[in-house]
């Protein structure tokens, strides 16, 4: 899906998306058991205008945003100027019984001169995926697993996952089954060291952006990511579907050449360690900017849809996806033909010369996720879209706060508007912190829990599916 036909849709469904967003946290607000018939049949009308294409019993798309435009247009005018002003929920009910006989008529149209079925249609219009997007933000992620355990306790299984950096890195411990255990991701964290997981060395660089530490994932967590027969475990096999977000970084966006990169924090690291220092942040900072100054030079690639992108090694694109210009260093040098030709024709198709850190073009991936759903590729087309931000401004972290409005501007601005919620985390681990022990891991863990606790009613009832809206008599 290209930009212009993502913008057509989200015109076309996101007023009905925010309307019923409202309706439900008006009656939330005061939750009588007999008002819930109300919200049922708004939910119903403002899901039936939303509709744009409808996958038949056939297998067939069937696109009725032509056929349906005027009643979505009519639909708009008559409810959102009294949604926008309720107060309450029967204040933005009260021309319900109208709303409700040009949606029975809309419905009758639609079945008795289109190919659809019935049962397919109230499919669409009754129930929702959900869709979860995780920003990067390097250790401040690690409060990503309570939250994917709150969901889960809650009885809310995503449908498809989108990640960048750390986000990716969190997903695909979530994503590799649909039953959700942390245990492996505990595990895991109980092994994790700075000297396993990070390296200061001279080495060759193939595709990731040279830094001067080096990620080395496959030797902490390759154990993990492997399918029956051993082997690495590929995106298409993740049993919850995974987009990982990486940047591909042509030559115009290059100011130095690749040397100055891979030594940049050089002597900061031998000065002050791994953390690299206060000067260490400052020059990340620079390249940054840098970076996001020449947005025309960066191309978004969401590997897991991309085409030919399905059986990318996950480790793989987590590595990528979470290689931060000058700072880390992810790359493929290993004997490896199936990666070697996936990344050689990426290359080639993009005109790229480096992958680097996912958040340079989408660090809270909530549009590409809902881009995805809007496919079809999933089967329905109505997402709610929970983004999750653990890089948001926090201006109680002075050091960190210029970065993350720099962020926040760049990028995640314009993708939060796709997001059903968008929940920035305000209590997270530094992002410095990125192998932390097991307590401050399951501290972090316990902070996503109580961070979406008080949203799970709303997050719930939206995916709650809405009860069909039967004949006229």
């Amino acid at each position: 899906m290209d930009r212009s036909e993502s913008e057509r849709w989200a015109e076309r469904r996101r007023p009905f998306d925010r309307m019923e967003s409202k309706v439900v946290r008006l009656w939330l607000e005061r939750p009588e058991e007999e008002a819930r018939p109300a919200l049922d049949a708004l939910r119903y009308v403002l899901s039936f205008a939303r509709l744009t294409v409808v996958r038949a019993e056939d297998g067939r798309d069937v696109d009725l945003s032509g056929p349906l435009a005027l009643h979505a247009k009519q639909i708009r005018e008559l409810l959102e100027p009294r949604v926008d002003k309720a107060s309450g929920l029967w204040a933005a009910a009260r021309d319900l019984p109208d709303l409700i006989r040009r949606t029975r008529l809309a419905r009758t149209s639609v079945l008795e001169h289109l190919p659809v079925d019935r049962e397919s249609l109230e499919q669409e219009v009754t129930t929702r995926v959900l869709a979860v997007a995780s920003g990067g933000g390097g250790g401040a992620g690690y409060v990503y697993p309570g939250v994917y355990d709150r969901l889960e306790r809650g009885g809310l299984t995503p449908t498809v996952m989108s990640g960048t950096s750390i986000g990716s890195l969190m997903s695909m411990f979530r994503a590799r089954r649909r039953r959700y255990d942390p245990a492996p991701l505990v595990a895991a964290a109980r092994r994790l060291s700075w000297k396993g997981i990070f390296q200061v060395l001279e080495t060759a660089n193939r595709y990731g952006m040279p830094a001067t530490l080096r990620l080395r994932l496959r030797t902490a967590l390759g154990p993990l990511f492997q399918d029956e027969d051993g082997q690495p475990m590929t995106l298409r096999q993740c049993e919850i579907p995974l987009i990982v977000v990486v940047t591909g970084i042509t030559v115009d966006a290059l100011k130095h050449d690749l040397s100055w990169y891979e030594h940049l924090l050089d002597d900061d690291v031998r000065r002050s360690g791994v953390a690299a220092g206060v000067k260490g942040s400052i020059k990340a900072l620079s390249v940054l900017r840098e970076f996001l100054g020449r947005p025309d030079a960066l191309r978004c690639l969401p590997l897991g849809w991309e085409p030919g992108t399905e059986d990318f090694d996950v480790l793989d694109a987590a590595g990528f996806s979470s290689s931060v210009p000058g700072v880390l260093h992810y790359d493929l040098l290993r004997d490896d033909p199936h990666m070697h030709r996936i990344l050689d024709h990426l290359y080639a198709e993009h005109g790229i010369t480096r992958l680097g850190e996912g958040g340079l073009t989408s660090n809270v991936p909530a549009r590409i996720v809902w881009e995805a759903v809007q496919t079809g590729r999933f089967g329905r087309r109505n997402v709610f879209v929970l983004a999750l931000d653990c890089f948001a401004p926090n201006p109680r972290r002075l050091a960190w706060y210029p970065m993350q409005q720099l962020v926040r501007a760049s990028n995640v601005d314009a993708d939060r508007r796709f997001s059903d919620l968008y929940l920035p985390m305000s209590k997270t681990l530094s992002p410095m912190n990125l192998v932390p022990s097991i307590r401050d891991a399951m501290t972090a863990m316990r902070w996503g829990r109580e961070e979406i606790e008080p949203h799970m009613p709303y997050i719930n009832l939206m995916c709650d599916p809405i009860p069909v809206l039967p004949d006229g008599g």
